[in-house]
C-alpha cells in the first residue's frame, strides 16, 4: 500500500530548509563584514567602523539557523514514515525558575561589565549575547507551557520556527507600509511647505558636526518632543503596531486551526509562536546597541513576557472560535492582546519622552535615579507584574485536572 504524502510536513520542511539557508547565509555574510571591519583600519587609518554589531548579528543568524534544525528533522521523519513522539513539559518548580533567573542576571551583568571595561568590546560581548537573549523566553515558555498538551515534537518545533521567521517577516512588511505612508506624507508636506527644506538642511548639518550622542539628542529633542510627533508615536506604536503584530504573531495557529483539538493547545502553541517572535526581536534590538546593552537586555526580557502572553491569548481565542463557534472569544482575546501590547508600547513612549526633557534644558541625559522615577517606568513595572501573574494563573487554569490522591 502506497503511503500518502503529508503535505503540511512537506511545506514545513521546505520552509525550514529555505529559512536555514537564509539565516546561515546572513550569518556568514555578517561575519565576513565584521572581519572586514577589523582589517579595514590597516588600509584606512581614519576608519572608525566597529565589527561588534556585525558579529552579534552573525551569531544571531547562526542561532536562528540552528533552531530551525529540529523542525526540519522531525518534518523529514514524518515524510519518510517515522513516528513522531509527543512532547510533554512538566510544570516548572520555583527553584528551577530561580536558577535560570540567577544565571541570566549573572550573564547580563558580567557581559555588560566586560563589554564596558575591555577593549575591544566585540571580543567578549558575543559570548554573553546569545544566552542573555535566549534565557528569558525559555524561562517564560516553561512557565506558560508546563503541564499543557502540546502535541508532537514536530508540531511544537514547527510552530516555534514559523513564529520565529514568518511572524517578524509579516510584521515587518505590514509595518513597512505604514512607514512608507509616513514618508509619502512627509514628501507631500515638504512640497506644500518648501520653507521647511532649509530647516531640515540645518538639522542635517548640525548632526554631521555633532561629536557624541548627547549632542545629537540635544539637536533633535525639540522636534521629537513636539506634541504632534508624540501623538503620532502613540498612534503608531500603541494602536497600529499592536493590531498588526497580534494578528501575525500566532501565524502558525491560524494555519493549524482545523487540526488542533482544543483552545488549550491554541494557547500553548500561540505562546510558542510568540516566543519565536520575541527571540528574533530581542536579537535584533540588542545587536543594534553599540554599548551598555545590559539595560536593553533587561527591557527585552520584559518584552518577551508580553509577546508570549498576548500571542498565547490569541491562540486560545482562535481555536475557541474555530471549534466552539464562539467568535466573541476571539474578539475578546484580540481586544485584550492589543490592549496589553498597546499599554506596553505606550509606557515605552512615555519613558522616551521623559528622557528627552533634560536635553530640552541642555542638561544632557538623565541619571538612573531620575529614569527610575519616570511614570512610564512605573507603568511598565506594574504591567510586567500583572502579565507575569496572569501567565502563571492562565497556565494553572488550563492544565488538565488531576484527581487528588486518596489519603
Amino acid at each position: 500500500m502506497t503511503r500518502s504524502l503529508h503535505i503540511p510536513s512537506l511545506f514545513l520542511f521546505l520552509f525550514c530548509i529555505l529559512g536555514f539557508i537564509a539565516m546561515l547565509g546572513l550569518g556568514v555574510f555578517l561575519l565576513l563584514s565584521g572581519i572586514l571591519s577589523l582589517i579595514r583600519p590597516a588600509f584606512l587609518p581614519d576608519s572608525t567602523a566597529s565589527p561588534e554589531s556585525d558579529f552579534l548579528l552573525a551569531s544571531a543568524g547562526f542561532l536562528c539557523a540552528a533552531l530551525l534544525l529540529p523542525a526540519m528533522v522531525y518534518s523529514l521523519g514524518r515524510l519518510v514514515g517515522k513516528p513522531i513522539p509527543e512532547l510533554s513539559i512538566r510544570p516548572i518548580r520555583l527553584w528551577q525558575a530561580g536558577g535560570i533567573l540567577a544565571l541570566w542576571v549573572v550573564i547580563v551583568l558580567l557581559g555588560d561589565w566586560l563589554g564596558a571595561s575591555l577593549e575591544p568590546a566585540w571580543a567578549v560581548t558575543p559570548l554573553f549575547y546569545l544566552p542573555a537573549i535566549a534565557l528569558p523566553p525559555l524561562l517564560l515558555l516553561w512557565i506558560a507551557l508546563g503541564g499543557l498538551p502540546l502535541g508532537s515534537h514536530q508540531r511544537a518545533w514547527g510552530t516555534f520556527s514559523v513564529g520565529m521567521l514568518a511572524g517578524p517577516g509579516l510584521a515587518m512588511m505590514a509595518e513597512f507600509v505604514i512607514y512608507l505612508g509616513l514618508a509619502a506624507l512627509g514628501i507631500i508636506l515638504l512640497f506644500l511647505h518648501p520653507e521647511w527644506t532649509g530647516t531640515f538642511s540645518s538639522i542635517q548639518s548640525q548632526i554631521s558636526a555633532a561629536r557624541d550622542l548627547d549632542a545629537i539628542m540635544t539637536i533633535l529633542a525639540p522636534y521629537l518632543a513636539n506634541p504632534l510627533v508624540i501623538l503620532l508615536a502613540f498612534v503608531i506604536l500603541s494602536v497600529l503596531v499592536p493590531l498588526i503584530e497580534e494578528l501575525v504573531k500566532p501565524v502558525a495557529v491560524w494555519m493549524m486551526a482545523g487540526r488542533l483539538s482544543s483552545p488549550v493547545q491554541g494557547f500553548a502553541l500561540g505562546a510558542l509562536s510568540g516566543a519565536g517572535f520575541a527571540l528574533v526581536e530581542g536579537l535584533v534590538a540588542a545587536a543594534s546597541s553599540s554599548q551598555g546593552w545590559g539595560a536593553l537586555l533587561a527591557a527585552r526580557a520584559c518584552g518577551s513576557l508580553m509577546h508570549i502572553l498576548t500571542s498565547g491569548l490569541m491562540g486560545w481565542g482562535i481555536i475557541s472560535a474555530w471549534h466552539k463557534r464562539h467568535p466573541m472569544h476571539l474578539a475578546g482575546a484580540f481586544a485584550l492582546a492589543i490592549s496589553i501590547h498597546g499599554l506596553w508600547n505606550g509606557a515605552t513612549v512615555l519613558i522616551v519622552y521623559s528622557a528627552l526633557r533634560p536635553y530640552l534644558a541642555g542638561n544632557g541625559g538623565e541619571s538612573l535615579d531620575s529614569i527610575l522615577s519616570m511614570p512610564g517606568v512605573t507603568a511598565l513595572v506594574a504591567l510586567f507584574t500583572c502579565c507575569l501573574v496572569a501567565l502563571v494563573l492562565v497556565n494553572r487554569k488550563l492544565q488538565p485536572h488531576q484527581p487528588s490522591p486518596v489519603q
